[in-house]
């Protein structure tokens, strides 16, 4: 009876089994942004529209079924592989089997969680490595996988094979399966537009790329519209991708280890491609001892939480529209 009065209470549509896409992210924890994909390339969620209005109502059974999904890939299935199956089939794959008794629980997120899965890299269990961090995706949503999984888990990576604990071929093997996981992700937004609209790239020289991939997660958990350019893209090249896209901003990557003077060099270049309009917006870990005047530096997700909001303030940002679906 309490559930009952409680879905009656968050429907607030007044229909029964009538469910907006706000109430059903809340119920299932996925993002409205990936029901929307999902109903787009897969068929399912297919919501009904409400006459005269263009705003999703979903079913009891549509939400049944995305909680069922939800389990399967908690156990590592693959979207593709699962959203065509019935709800008794998807319980089948979802019941629990033994886990290994080393398997790490990414959901805790303590520091001994991201250890394990150092683990599981030294010992070269990469299947298991690529499970815990779907998993690890389906329980946080993006915006934490990138904030409280990702991110510190690359930064475990790297300070372990700076102490000895791993090799090289475990760093780049890490960086695969962590830029495997966000391009899935990612997948995700692709049809979907938003701002501000951002260039990510890194300067020449610099080859490195999985703090853009990071970056562009996280940006679009914010709202915004990010292109990834690559690594060691010539400046001029990065000017005239930004002017071709219209981008509201730049983003560049810089490591600890980037040349100061050539770094100043190749910004002055770059603030000259783009004019006066396209702030540059400086992150990674050596932003912040890397400072150049004219770019904003943003280390923490704070502020580029701030630099997202204040770009849509702009007034070139406020002369487009970004495209919606009202009602949702």
């Amino acid at each position: 009876m309490k559930a009952a009065r409680k879905r009656r209470k968050a429907n607030a549509t007044g229909e029964p089994g009538a469910h907006t896409i706000r109430v059903v992210a809340e119920q299932t924890g996925f993002q409205m942004g990936t029901l929307r994909a999902w109903e787009r390339r897969y068929g399912f969620p297919r919501p009904e529209r409400r006459e005269g209005s263009n705003r999703r109502l979903y079913s009891d059974a549509d939400i049944q079924k995305l909680v069922a999904i939800a389990r399967t890939l908690e156990r590592g299935y693959r979207i593709g592989d699962v959203i065509e199956k019935s709800v008794a089939e998807l319980e089948r794959l979802a019941r629990p089997a033994a886990d290994p008794p080393s398997a790490p629980s990414v959901g805790a997120l303590t520091p001994a969680a991201i250890d394990e899965l150092i683990d599981l890299l030294a010992n070269d269990r990469l299947s298991e490595l690529e499970a815990e961090l779907r998993r690890g995706a389906v329980l946080l949503g993006p915006r934490r996988f990138v904030m409280e999984l990702a991110q510190p888990f690359a930064v475990s990576v790297g300070q372990a094979w700076a102490d000895g604990r791993l090799s090289i071929r475990h760093e780049h093997l890490a960086t695969e399966c962590l830029v495997t996981q966000i391009r899935l992700m990612l997948a995700n937004y692709q049809d979907l537009d938003g701002r501000p609209r951002v260039v990510l790239a890194t300067l020449p020289g610099e080859a490195h790329t999985l703090p853009l991939q990071l970056i562009a997660l996280y940006l679009v958990t914010a709202g915004a519209k990010p292109r990834l350019l690559g690594g060691a893209t010539p400046v001029r090249e990065i000017a005239e991708c930004a002017r071709m896209l219209a981008a509201d901003a730049v983003g560049i990557a810089v490591t600890i280890d980037q040349d100061h003077a050539q770094l100043a060099r190749d910004l002055k270049t770059l603030r000259r491609g783009l004019g006066g309009g396209v702030p540059i917006w400086l992150g990674g870990a050596g932003a912040r001892s890397h400072e150049q005047p004219g770019a904003l530096v943003l280390t923490t997700w704070e502020e580029i939480d701030r630099a997202v909001v204040g770009s849509r303030g702009s007034p070139k940002a406020s002369r487009t529209s970004v495209n919606g679906e009202p009602g949702d």
